[in-house]
Formats: C-alpha cells, structure tokens, sequence
C-alpha cells in the first residue's frame, strides 16, 4: 500500500488530497485545507511555506510519495505538429522547432514533453519549459519542509488526469475550467486529446479588488462583502429578493465578471476559429466558483453549457465524507491522479529532469548493493575456475579453426600451398594474405566493372537522375550520398536513393516530390534518422522506387 499526497500550492490556500494507492485499486480518502492569511507587508513567499508546514503538522500528514504542480503562469508550452509519429524522430525535431520559437536561452530552461496523438492526419507534441531559476527556488522552498515531490506537474495541465472521468463521452470539446483565488485554470480536450491548456491572470482576488475601488473600502472588508452575498446576477436571478445594500454588491461582482468572462470569450473564440471542434462543455471547479449562479451567467456569456465539476458524479473511488469539498477538490485530485496506474491519456509531464532530478534515500538501496558485491565476488570466483577450465577447450579449437582457414585459403588460391608449406601460420599471417589476394582480385573486377560503364554512358539511369533532378526544389537542402540504379530488360529499373537533409520535414518534402514524378511509381521512405554526431541537425534518409521507362 502507498500513500500519495497531491499538493496543491494556490494563492488562496494549501490544499492536499491523500490517496490509498494499492496494487490493483485506490481511493481518494481525505482531503486538507490551510488558508493562507493576507498579511499587509509580508511577502506571500514567506508565508505560504509556514502554511504548507502547518498543513503538514496539524493534519499528521505522512507520504510515501508526494507530487506538486507549479503555476501555470511560469510556464512556457507549445503544441507542435509533425508529419511522422516516430517518438525519437519527434524528439529530435522538437528541439530544433523550439530553437527558432523560444525567446530564451535553452541551457536556462528546464523541457520535458510528450506526444499526445494524432489530429487530422499529424502527431501533435506538447512542449513545456519553465526557468531554472524559478524550478531551483520552488523546490528549495519545498525542501526546507521536508518535502520532496517525486514529480513536478504544471497545475493548469494537471486537469488533463481528470479528462477521462468527467468528460470521456463529451463528443465536442470539453473545456475543464477551475476558477482560483488568482488565476483561472483552462484545459481543453477533444476526443480524449489535449488541444489546449493556460492559465489566466484574473480570479476571485480580482473580483475583490473591483469591490473594494468601486466601493472605496478596504481589501479585507470587500472580501467579507464579497463572501456573505457571494451571488451574480444573471437572467434567471435578477436580485430582486436582496436588501439594496446587498444588491449593490451582488451588481459590482457581476460588472467584475466581464472582464474574466472577456478572456474566456476571447480563449474560447480563437479555438473555435482554428477549425478544430467546437467548446461544447464547460465543467466548472475553483473557490470562486461557489458565487451563486456563476454557471448559468457564464452559460449565458458564452453560450456554452456549462457543469459542476462534481467528481462524486464520476468513476473516482472517492469518500463519501468529502462530498462537501467537491468544488475546491479537482485541481488537488488532478495533480494527485499521477500517482495512480496510468491511463492513456493524462499528462506525463514532470519538470523534474536533469540536474532537479528525484534522488531516492539510498540507504537502503546501498544496503542491498553491498549483498549485491557479495554474490559478485562468489560469482567471479566462479567465473576464474571456469575460464581456466575453458581456456584448454577454446584453445583446442582456436587452432583448430585456424588449420581450417589456412586450408580453405590455399584451396581458394593453389599458389599460396607453398608459402605454407613449413609450419602452420597465424591466424593474423593467414588473414593478411587473404586479404591481400582477395583485394587484388577485387581491383581486377573493379577495372572490369569500370571498362562496361564506360560504355554505357548513355543508360536509363541517367535518364531517371534527369527527371528527378528537374522535379525537386532548388532551395530544397539536400546532399545526396548514394545514387543507385537497377536496371530491368523492359528499360525501366529499380532505384535506390540515399542522402542528407536538414531535418524530417525536408525529408517528408522530397519523399513528396519524387511522388509526383510520373515516370516512377511505389516512391517509398525505406528508413531515415538523425546521423551520429549532429545533434539531430542533419537527417539520413533512405528512398526506394520503381522507374517505369
């Protein structure tokens, strides 16, 4: 049994969910909370670490394994397309694309990525990178706690774990949307893929702050406003059952919904023109999402239906005891679901690479390597007394394999018997020889093979590097390395082309300009990789057809 705790590091407050972990079953079983206090001159670095260590203190919190997400908002991501589904392939372009994309020094950043699958005939990769810098100070802090997280997820992707139990049989696309203290957390998914995910600047804070310059009041008494009618007005609820003091807060929270529902609007909007499929679903989480009637005023906004998050509703093997957390609790079971049996579509992010790799605590693992060296010493002794055994069979039949090569040399080449007359020769005197008269037969037959081409200079394979020559593009990069022509008795012939290009793009290009070329037909990509040493800047290739005369 392992215990997981998936950490939840907001604005608002620390959240943890602990989960049950089995071999073949799990269960999300509690569920904790610790407001961070809004303090006036301190810095929310110094105290969301003493509210993470209250957290952990007063709740008895133990793990077995941890996972956290950072913010959204310190991240970089891009989703790229490929014309080829090789993960090595893919991996060896992104790094390149990203070169060209990234206004950042890549030795500063920290990439991980994963192939999400296949759209409209493409593999689609998600790229992500935050700085070093950021990485080193988030996980210091975490360390002065005692905690070290095995994984780093990216908390608005983290939804992406909860796509297959809330929103598995949307046939549009579903838009998972947790409205936070700071930030508004959006992903979205479409038959099971990852289309999109950001973070939003803007939250319940902002709702608060429009409070407290409209009104003229101070940050803490428009957050007590702003908690006690906590409602917005919308066309099934106009507000007309609320006092005039009450009223006029309840219209100030809905005038500072415009601004979050703009971006959503404008999110929502720009994917929708992409051509890909339309946001039908909204499934909403976050603290600022229990304001009365956010739904159906965003329902109206944008003209999308939209739910409840409700993870009771779902497959999740949940307590019961934590009904009543339901909308705080799906960003903290997000980040945690990474811990339970994979499925396959999730987020298999985790920032943790390189040089803030997890380091497990080794002694126990040095204490079974120390058992290990006893049996590897057993095991060499064993070995010595069995090479010595050995060594007389092997040499019995090294000289046995060399009488056998001498004897098959001389047959092959009479005028050697001689040479070898005397006394048995080594096996390296028998391979220079071998060699020797093996190459001098190959130039005779080289000298041979060079007298017919020269007259054939007028052949169908010149023909055929005519036509292709004209075929491809001029600013098309390419250093062909092997031209190679088979020719048939019906004129036409089998082709063997190999070459180098500047990346599988390039590659993909060619293979479709030789395509067009109507006096070749089955044009095919026998293989193609990156070539040793480039880095996965040069691409061998390999290409086969059939010339048709």
């Amino acid at each position: 049994m392992q215990r997981v705790i998936g950490l939840d590091i907001g604005s608002y407050s620390v959240k943890a969910v602990e989960i049950v972990n089995t071999f073949k079953s799990y269960e999300i079983t509690n569920f904790y909370e610790n407001v961070i206090p809004q303090l006036d001159k301190i810095s929310p670095s110094s105290v969301i670490p003493a509210s993470m260590e209250q957290l952990f203190t007063e709740n008895a919190i133990v793990a077995d394994r941890i996972i956290a997400a950072i913010p959204g908002q310190y991240i970089s991501s891009r989703i790229l397309e490929f014309n080829f589904s090789d993960p090595k392939k893919i991996e060896t372009a992104i790094y390149s694309e990203i070169e060209d994309l990234v206004p950042f020094n890549l030795d500063h950043m920290i990439i991980d990525h994963q192939i999400l699958g296949e759209v409209n005939g493409k593999t689609t990769a998600l790229v992500v990178m935050t700085k070093k810098v950021f990485l080193h100070s988030f996980l210091e802090h975490l360390r002065r706690l005692k905690i070290d997280p095995k994984l780093i997820d990216i908390d608005s992707l983290s939804f992406y774990n909860l796509s297959n139990y809330i929103c598995a049989d949307n046939d549009g696309t579903a838009a998972i949307i947790d409205i936070g203290h700071e930030k508004i957390s959006l992903c979205l998914v479409a038959d099971g893929i990852l289309r999109m995910f950001r973070s939003i600047n803007l939250g319940g804070k902002y709702i608060t702050e429009f409070l407290a310059h409209d009104m003229e009041i101070g940050f803490n008494q428009a957050q007590l406003l702003k908690h006690r009618v906590s409602r917005v007005l919308c066309a099934a609820d106009d507000g007309q059952t609320l006092s005039k003091e009450d009223y006029g807060v309840a219209e100030r929270i809905t005038l500072s919904m415009h601004t979050l529902v703009k971006e959503l609007n404008r999110t929502i909007y720009a994917f929708n023109s992409s051509g890909s499929k339309p946001v039908s679903t909204i499934y909403l989480s976050g603290g600022t999402s229990k304001l009365a009637n956010i739904d159906l005023y965003l329902q109206e906004r944008l003209n999308v239906e939209v739910k409840t998050n409700s993870l009771d509703q779902t497959e999740l093997k949940l307590n019961p005891q934590l009904r009543e957390n339901m909308i705080i609790l799906p960003q903290s079971v997000a980040i945690g679901l990474r811990a339970i049996a994979p499925v396959k579509k999730q987020s298999r992010i985790n920032l943790r690479r390189g040089e803030f790799a997890f380091v497990q605590n080794y002694e126990s693992v040095l204490r079974a390597t120390g058992n290990v060296f006893k049996l590897v010493a057993i095991a060499l002794l064993v070995l010595s007394v069995s090479y010595s055994i050995n060594y007389f069979f092997y040499d019995k039949n090294i000289r046995k394999i060399r009488d056998q090569y001498q004897k098959e040399l001389v047959a092959a080449f009479p005028d050697l018997k001689k040479k070898f007359r005397r006394s048995p020769a080594s096996i390296d005197r028998l391979h220079k020889e071998a060699e020797k008269k093996f190459n001098s037969s190959i130039n005779t037959k080289s000298s041979s093979i060079d007298q017919f081409l020269n007259t054939n200079l007028t052949s169908p394979s010149l023909e055929v590097l005519k036509v292709i020559s004209a075929q491809l593009p001029k600013d098309l990069e390419l250093n062909i390395t092997l031209y190679q022509f088979n020719a048939n008795s019906s004129g036409g012939g089998l082709l063997v082309l190999k070459g180098e290009t500047d990346g599988y793009d390039s590659v993909a290009k060619t293979l479709l300009e030789l395509q067009k070329v109507k006096a070749l037909s089955d044009v095919r990509e026998k293989s193609s990789q990156a070539k040793p040493g480039t880095d996965g800047k040069i691409i061998e290739f390999t290409f086969q057809a059939n010339y048709t005369g």
